[in-house]
């Protein structure tokens, strides 16, 4: 490796080092177990010395995320003599590219885009997206991705946020978003670092997660074990029967009631009408009247 990338491998190391420690995140200058984790750009370009280094992985804004760097030499030019056409050296061109690594809260289907004057990478063949807006779709390339599934990704909302942004090289993967950002100076800084996680941290809830089978989980409430139902039913008994009492109970702080006399063959006197009296020409009974068991005067 020449002296100038080793320069910049170590520098990036040392920046990623130090930010690892200030947000509490997980630093390592070298992860070779990203480079055959996804197969979209900038992974699916040709080259060869393909590193990760600076890697950084964590929780902002409460998204979880990795970052590291991605090496690769694709083209080695030989330079020949004209006469004796011996090689006399080679020209090696080296790019590196940042990538972000986002955990969705939900699967997505796969889906990837890219801008069409990247000139990293080789994605002139591709075809362009199909939404509505025809000046956006001039800007892009869909990598390998069912059109129709990329109407349904781009949504005027994730278009916009796309363009105010300016995300444009973005994949999803299951539960991951790659996004993938060409330094134009060579290095990724620290707060170029920060302001992407901060953009994408915008980008992702615009996303429709129902196309990938619904919105994020939510936890599951425990099930417990029911008891059996009995083998045999309870006796069924018929409810108590209480004798009826005809007259109220006395209640405390009101007079106690008693039975009415009786009235002796009369109705009982009504409040507020006059006392009812017998007929005339028959005389009440007693010591005035005929005796019990004779007929009524006038026969």
């Amino acid at each position: 490796m020449e002296t100038s990338e080793a320069r910049r491998i170590e520098a990036t190391n040392a920046e990623r080092h130090q930010m690892s420690g200030q947000y509490g995140w997980e630093f390592s200058p070298d992860a070779p177990n990203m480079l055959e984790r996804w197969t979209v750009l900038p992974f699916s370009q040709r080259g060869d010395k393909r590193l990760a280094f600076g890697a950084l992985s964590g929780a902002y804004q409460g998204l979880r995320f990795s970052v590291f760097d991605y090496h690769r030499r694709p083209t080695v030019t030989s330079v020949h003599t004209r006469w004796t056409n011996k090689k006399v050296n080679e020209l090696e061109e080296i790019t590196i590219d940042s990538v972000w690594v986002i955990t969705l809260p939900a699967p997505m289907p796969n889906f990837q885009i890219a801008s069409s004057i990247e000139s990293a990478w080789d994605v002139e063949q591709y075809p362009e997206p199909a939404t509505a807006d025809r000046k956006f779709n001039r800007w892009y390339k869909l990598i390998d991705t069912d059109p129709n599934v990329a109407v349904q990704v781009l949504t005027p909302q994730v278009a916009a946020a796309m363009r105010s942004l300016k995300l444009h090289n973005w994949s999803l993967v299951g539960s991951e978003l790659v996004y993938t950002e060409h330094p134009i100076f060579g290095r990724t800084k620290p707060e170029d670092v920060l302001a992407t996680l901060g953009k994408l941290a915008q980008l992702v809830p615009q996303l429709p997660f129902h196309l990938g089978g619904g919105q994020p989980q939510q936890p599951v409430a425990p099930q417990y074990p029911q008891a059996p139902p009995p083998q045999h039913p309870p006796p069924q008994y018929p409810p108590p029967q209480y004798p009826q009492q005809p007259y109220p109970p006395h209640q405390p702080g009101y007079p106690q009631q008693y039975p009415p006399p009786p009235h002796y063959g009369y109705p009982p006197q009504q409040p507020g009408y006059p006392p009812q009296y017998p007929p005339q020409g028959y005389p009440p009974p007693g010591p005035y009247g005929p005796p019990q068991g004779y007929p009524p005067r006038g026969y």
